[in-house]
């Protein structure tokens, strides 16, 4: 029996032992060799010099100088505040990544997804994005992200709608962001277009209570499109832009302002030259 005991407690004394070791070495190198975190020295290289330093391996010094930028932009998780992204660095040398390897695919990518820190970054990743659109001109993916950075950084619905349009016209493009796409084109005006995403929403339901739902708003949009052609053609007959809807009625180019479905109201806004909806106001 004390056999038996003596053999259960030897592992448990041992494991105690080395648990123990664990902490004091632990505490040795923290406290004799704390960790010290500074700057890096970071320089962009120019493309040709970095390309003789290649030696004709491009592929290689891109993937290294990828990971470069990877880590910096990673490490800011753990680092202290005061080490900020150095946004300059990173595009800057992104730009000299694709250069080395124009067909680098994810390196374009990375540039619109994993480096934005700020809103600035969002207009230093468009021109590297609309490089790599200019290698795969079939890619959804690329402009897709220019689109739905400027929707949600800048909110910049014209230029998101612009993008998000483009990569819903190419190859295997997703539906997923259908909804966004439309949401921007709808903020930007571009009406016609979003009817058109919009019959293509309603193509692809099967819940009738949503189809219903897109139906009221298709009208919506129908109404708005309407309105804003007309208002064209006001500027085309005119030379000018009408001050209010109610131009368009009193010169004949529509009969009523047309009611819609959600009871909202429809106004010319001026300043951005579009019709825009907005609650109709009621009278206290």
């Amino acid at each position: 029996m004390a056999k038996s005991s003596t053999s259960t407690l030897k592992p448990l004394f041992l494991a105690f032992l080395a648990f123990l070791a664990a902490v004091c070495i632990c505490y040795y190198r923290t406290t004799y060799f704390p960790l010290y975190l500074r700057e890096e020295v970071r320089v962009v290289p120019d493309h040709r010099l970095a390309e003789i330093l290649s030696l004709d391996h491009r592929g290689f010094l891109a993937d290294m100088y990828f990971i470069q930028v990877s880590l910096h932009s990673g490490s800011l998780m753990w680092k202290p505040l005061k080490f900020q992204f150095d946004s300059d660095w990173a595009y800057g040398m992104m730009n000299v990544i694709t250069d080395l390897d124009p067909k680098f695919h994810t390196a374009y990518l990375f540039s619109g997804m994993g480096l934005i820190h700020g809103l600035n970054d969002v207009k230093r990743a468009r021109p590297i994005l609309e490089k790599g659109m200019a290698v795969f001109p079939d890619n959804w993916e690329l402009p897709f992200w220019i689109g739905y950075d400027h929707y949600n950084y800048l909110e910049d619905y014209e230029t998101a709608s612009h993008f998000l349009w483009q990569a819903f016209q190419k190859p295997n493009a997703p539906k997923a962001f259908l909804s966004m796409m439309l949401s921007a084109l709808r903020e930007s005006g571009d009406y016609e277009r979003a009817l058109a995403a919009m019959q293509v929403l309603i193509a692809g339901t099967t819940r009738e209570s949503l189809k219903s739902v897109y139906q009221a708003k298709l009208i919506q949009l129908q109404n708005l499109a309407h309105l804003q052609k007309k208002a064209r053609d006001f500027k085309e007959k005119f030379g000018r832009w009408p001050e209010r809807l109610d131009d368009l009625a009193a010169k004949g180019l529509i009969d009523k302002i047309p009611q819609d479905p959600y009871g909202m109201t429809y106004r010319w806004k001026p300043d951005r030259r579009m019709v825009v909806m907005e609650p109709r106001k009621t009278t206290p």
